[in-house]
């Protein structure tokens, strides 16, 4: 390591440091910065990248202390003010917040950041007209930043305008047509508006994008109510309460609770989506880049395959009950199955229907109900490994589709030339300990099948996912071992090369993905790996 070879650089030190933050290893981060703190004390990211470090370990005071020690290095900086001004704000300092965001915006009127920033704190301070002005600079600055006209909408709904905040809701929609809160809260507002037809299709909406959203439920049997359809109103009032009772302690969500509310004002998401799990490559920040998904059993026409076989005995035993329909189980990383109606082609046992059920619920979004048609086809055959698999992702992208929407915490992008420049964002963080039953699941499936490559990238998927890169790795390498072709192994271990600042492994990674047939692996390889 260059640790090793110059262990008084305090470049190295640098880039460890950023590494580890990307890692989620706050407290290592913070000793490799105050090293280079010790060898340069007027290193200005060193205290800044620091303190976001602090941050990530719930040291507020701490982090507080290393953007002012930040301030007077360089006084014509803005990106210290930016920090502890947004720092001020989360701790609801709001004057304080108000004086750092007014001096960041003095020294760069060109970050929209900032001014967003400044407009949630004179939102918080009921400067309505004040905050609308910050966000109209905002997105003048950048016209497509989904989460400046969101909260535009929100903010323009409390001042009375609901012409204007229609208008920025249906923006939003156009430019992420898969946020659920937006339908959700246009919903609401349409109800309010009393055009409850409309309402209804926005509920509806969000209801197709988590079909587990209770409070979306609740909204539009309020709508049907109102219209007089109280036998749908009753459906959905019914379900919704059963959504909360059925995920009860164990799945304490605000999605699934029917007594949540969604009009806050929502800050410092990169692009108002889903969060990305793999922190933001220079130039991706409004495209995140994300690991490849798990593998999973799903369905296809046998007209779609170019092999009757899978090479996978399982999967291969289980077709050989479909001879006489035009349905073939596949391995792959989602659910393409189009329009295929397989409902009325599958007459087999007691597994093969509860299996197909669970695929049918998986792709429809219906987590909950996906889980439990798995289970019911483990208890028909305990030893069938594929619904193990399919459980253990099912379970897993429930964890991470509802962290998306949950509470965001510190984080950095990475760029190029590390050593210049980090800016903070947040991102949903998840634990390994999120994804304790997926994982063990999968430590079940590694009895069945010991050493089996795709029980090693879907484990390998969990260790990203949960910040564990070095063990993530480990289990690529294994996998790669085993199965030499499988290009999403190749694909995720070269995005974590690139992330964990070893180029020249990544895009070798990337280049090896790209012949096994990932096109986008080129586009990776296009940005990071020209010299």
């Amino acid at each position: 390591m260059a640790i090793d070879l110059r262990p008084n650089s305090p470049d190295a030190y640098y880039s460890r440091g950023i590494s580890y933050l990307l890692t989620m290893q706050p407290e290592k981060a913070i000793k490799d910065f105050s090293l280079v703190i010790r060898f340069e004390p007027k290193n200005i990211e060193a205290w800044l990248n620091r303190g976001v470090a602090h941050l990530m370990n719930n040291d507020t005071l701490s982090a507080l202390k290393d953007y002012q020690h930040a301030i007077p290095l360089n006084p014509f900086n803005a990106e210290p003010y930016s920090k502890r001004g947004r720092l001020y704000y989360e701790m609801s300092k709001y004057q304080q917040a108000l004086s750092d965001l007014n001096q960041a915006i003095k020294l760069d009127n060109t970050s929209s950041v900032n001014y967003f920033l400044r407009a949630l704190t004179h939102s918080a301070l009921e400067n309505l007209d004040k905050a609308i002005d910050d966000l109209d600079k905002a997105i003048t600055l950048s016209p497509d930043n989904a989460l400046s006209i969101y909260n535009r909408a929100l903010i323009m709904w409390q001042k009375g305008d609901t012409k204007a905040a229609l208008n920025d809701f249906d923006r939003v929609s156009e430019l992420n047509p898969n946020n659920m809160l937006v339908y959700f809260n246009r919903g609401v507002l349409l109800y309010e508006l009393e055009k409850f037809s409309d309402a209804i299709a926005d509920f509806s909406s969000a209801i197709e994008l988590f079909p587990d959203f209770a409070r979306a439920y609740l909204g539009r049997s309020s709508a049907y109510a109102r219209m007089g359809n109280w036998s749908e109103s009753e459906r959905d009032k019914i379900f919704a309460h059963s959504i909360a009772e059925r995920y009860g302690d164990q799945h304490s969500q605000a999605l699934t609770d029917t007594s949540q509310h969604f009009k806050n004002l929502i800050a410092f998401s990169a692009d108002f989506s889903q969060a990305t799990i793999i922190p933001s490559l220079d130039g991706y920040d409004s495209k995140p880049i994300d690991i490849l998904p798990f593998i999973r059993v799903s369905l296809t026409s046998r007209e779609n395959l170019k092999t009757t076989t899978q090479n996978f005995i399982p999967i291969d035993t289980l077709n050989n009950q479909l001879y006489d329909t035009d349905l073939q189980f596949v391995l792959q990383t989602s659910h393409d199955i189009g329009s295929l109606n397989f409902e009325d082609k599958i007459h087999q046992n007691s597994f093969v229907k509860a299996f197909t059920e669970g695929i049918r619920h998986s792709v429809e979004g219906k987590f909950n109900q996906a889980v439990e048609s798995y289970e019911k086809s483990i208890e028909s055959a305990p030893s069938n490994p594929l619904a193990l698999l399919n459980l253990a992702v099912e379970k897993a992208e429930m964890v991470s589709f509802i962290a998306s929407f949950e509470k965001e915490i510190g984080s950095i992008d990475f760029n190029q030339n590390t050593r210049r420049t980090t800016r903070s964002t947040t991102r949903s963080g998840m634990q390994l300990v999120s994804f304790e039953e997926s994982l063990e699941l999968l430590n079940q499936l590694e009895i069945i099948m010991p050493g089996n490559h795709i029980v090693y990238y879907n484990k390998a998927n969990l260790f990203a996912l949960s910040g564990d890169m070095d063990n993530a790795i480990m289990l690529y390498d294994k996998t790669i071992e085993i199965n030499p072709q499988m290009a999403e192994a190749w694909y995720n271990r070269g995005l974590i090369f690139l992330m964990l600042k070893e180029t020249e492994k990544g895009c070798s990674n990337m280049g090896k993905a790209g012949e096994l047939g990932i096109k986008q692996a080129y586009l990776i390889i296009h940005r990071f790996c020209r010299k």
